[in-house]
């Protein structure tokens, strides 16, 4: 069964909050006695992330295709480089959780990258704004028709 267009923008509004409030919950229990909360949060925003990506994945093709021609190059090289700080967080926070090192730098890069990613995170909600009107206003003229 496929989804129409409204059931399929609804899901990416409810997938992109998802994110915003598992990365918002992540930054909240990276400290003290929550911390295997913080992990297990960071292990279900994993397919999520996928997800997320797989959604737009059509818009990543095209930019990347056309590159520096496209309006939004600027964009997917920012979205590009906060994929791999996010993904650099992600790896190191494994080794921490598991107890495979007691090495300082494995919680210093992933400490530094955590708060670099929500640094990024916040800015990459900012500058897709107008998307992120656009899907939303498009819901609410839905339901009020």
């Amino acid at each position: 069964m496929a989804l129409s267009r409204t059931q399929r923008r609804v899901a990416r509004i409810v997938l992109d909050v998802g994110l915003l409030i598992g990365f918002a919950l992540e930054f909240i229990t990276r400290e003290g006695p929550d911390y295997d909360l913080h992990s297990w949060i960071g292990v279900v925003l994993i397919p999520i992330v996928a997800v997320h990506l797989a959604t737009n994945w059509s818009w990543v093709k095209a930019t990347m295709r056309r590159r520096g021609d496209h309006p939004e190059w600027s964009l997917a090289r920012f979205n590009a480089v906060f994929g791999l700080v996010t993904a650099i967080c992600i790896v190191t926070g494994f080794p921490i959780w598991l107890d495979w090192s007691d090495s300082g730098a494995w919680s210093t890069v992933h400490t530094v990258t955590g708060f670099a990613s929500l640094i990024m995170m916040v800015s990459h909600l900012w500058r897709n704004r107008s998307r992120i009107r656009t899907m939303v206003g498009r819901r609410r003229s839905v339901a009020v028709a």
